[in-house]
């Protein structure tokens, strides 16, 4: 898992952060945080090698999405330990995948990426991931 964590480790200090038009006065940030979340579920939940690798390659198209989108998908807010956790999701289709991007706040902190999700459709013909699983009107 070392290189893994060394590529990630290099691709967040190359990304830094993000500007998404849904924040028009702060910067997404790409810190520890995210790429603790990349590879754990939770405490003690590490996440499979392959699923690692998945999220990792859609990194890029992570940025791409929260540059374009102006307004989330979802909010939520969660109080854990008198404080106030707030999440953003971001969905959409880049370069023929479908992606699902979270961003966090903990309290007044900084918004930082928290995960990248493949967005998997399931229909009566399957499972897929891409613009072309969406119907055709």
């Amino acid at each position: 898992m070392p290189d893994l964590h060394q590529k990630a480790r290099k691709i967040f200090d190359q990304i830094k952060f993000v500007r998404c038009p849904c924040f028009p006065n702060e910067k997404v940030i790409f810190n520890a945080k995210g790429i603790n979340h990349l590879f754990y579920n939770g405490p003690r939940s590490k996440r499979s090698h392959k699923e690692i690798e998945t999220r990792l390659k859609l990194l890029p198209r992570t940025i791409e999405l929260l540059q374009k989108m102006p307004i989330p998908q979802e909010e939520s807010k969660i109080v854990k330990d008198t404080k106030n956790i707030k999440f953003w999701a971001f969905e959409g289709v880049i370069r023929e995948r479908r992606i699902k991007v979270i961003v966090r706040q903990i309290g007044n902190g900084q918004k930082h990426f928290w995960s990248v999700i493949p967005f998997w459709r399931k229909n009566r013909f399957g499972v897929k991931n891409s613009s072309s699983s969406l119907p055709k009107l």
